[in-house]
């Protein structure tokens, strides 16, 4: 077969209410499974492989260096097809322009993703894409060869895009793994009690936790399975050294402008204490009824840049030329969210 794969914003997000242009890493490796069966792979996007009418079928526009091709596929992937998880090969990040995707929260630049498990080992919040799918991990010499890959490739930091990164005993093998590999590791990870120092001596730097609300019944009610109170395994994470990124959602059916304001009250704390390093906030909307009149408080996060100890352990925080890097890059990303 003569396969197309056009990723867009949405081809390695798993919940519905936000789109992001990062390296859709499951998608290629997806990709790279077709190519090692024999298939024939183009990987582009709509900036060089354009639609376009032509007698006979559904054609794209194929770039030469100095002309160009029509050409016909037989299939055209724009999100992951859902191939079993535990077969799929380790993504060729050349083949998949993996050095193309700078979006990220990433430190240390270039960066890139990988996917160590499939779903989420909860799995269970209403809003994700994943929510059902039985949580699969790869085996742990695969991963540690894929981070050495990516490595190799010029890549400084690695950030593992799996629902929920593996705990227990695997995440003890991993950290024991990765001593002798210097690249920092960044993950999604939910609010538990782990032990974080480990983690950021082993090599970790930012974890993501999905807040979501400062309210319980919210909680609840989206099934996300954690208490108000587990906010307290993220400061333990800061307390380690960790950089702590939190992601927050405006915009359920059951709040009201009170608790909406306390899950911004919540985002401006942790951020002004230097608990969370950088945060984001997305709109709950979906096909069921969603709370319009809490939408502005999506660019509110961003206001935390009127307080004065936010900035102050900003300051504190650099260390070196990547940090004031780092802090320009999310200066100018505020800037972009609140104009």
């Amino acid at each position: 077969m003569r396969i197309l794969y056009l990723p867009n914003e949405y081809s390695q997000q798993r919940q519905f209410q936000k789109k992001a242009n990062i390296y859709p890493v499951l998608m290629a490796a997806e990709a790279t499974y077709y190519r090692n069966e024999g298939h024939t792979v183009y990987w582009g996007d709509r900036e060089f492989l354009k639609i376009t009418p032509h007698t006979g079928g559904e054609y794209y526009i194929y770039p030469q260096e100095d002309s160009y091709q029509y050409m016909k596929f037989d299939k055209i992937i724009t999100r992951p097809e859902g191939l079993p998880f535990l077969s799929l090969p380790r993504p060729d990040r050349v083949l998949t322009r993996a050095d193309t995707y700078t979006s990220g929260n990433y430190k240390y630049l270039p960066g890139t993703h990988m996917q160590v498990a499939n779903g989420c080992f909860w799995g269970k919040c209403r809003f994700c894409a994943e929510q059902g799918i039985k949580y699969e991990v790869r085996g742990l010499e695969d991963v540690l060869m894929e981070i050495q890959i990516c490595q190799a490739l010029g890549f400084r930091e690695v950030f593992d895009d799996s629902g929920t990164f593996p705990i227990g005993g695997w995440l003890d093998d991993f950290c024991d793994g990765i001593k002798n590999i210097d690249i920092p590791i960044s993950c999604n990870m939910r609010l538990v009690d782990l032990d974080y120092v480990r983690m950021r001596e082993a090599g970790f730097r930012m974890l993501l936790f999905g807040v979501e609300s400062a309210n319980q019944e919210t909680l609840n009610k989206i099934n996300k399975g954690t208490t108000t109170e587990d906010i307290k395994y993220l400061i333990k994470a800061s307390e380690a050294g960790l950089e702590p990124h939190i992601a927050v959602m405006f915009g359920f059916p059951n709040e009201t402008e009170e608790d909406s304001v306390r899950t911004l009250k919540l985002v401006h704390y942790l951020l002004r204490k230097g608990y969370a390093k950088t945060a984001q906030a997305s709109f709950y909307d979906t096909p069921e009824q969603s709370n319009e009149s809490q939408r502005k408080y999506v660019k509110k996060i961003y206001d935390v840049w009127k307080y004065p100890d936010f900035w102050l352990n900003k300051i504190k925080e650099i260390n070196n030329a990547d940090d004031l890097k780092y802090l320009w890059r999310s200066i100018k990303k505020g800037v972009r969210n609140v104009s």
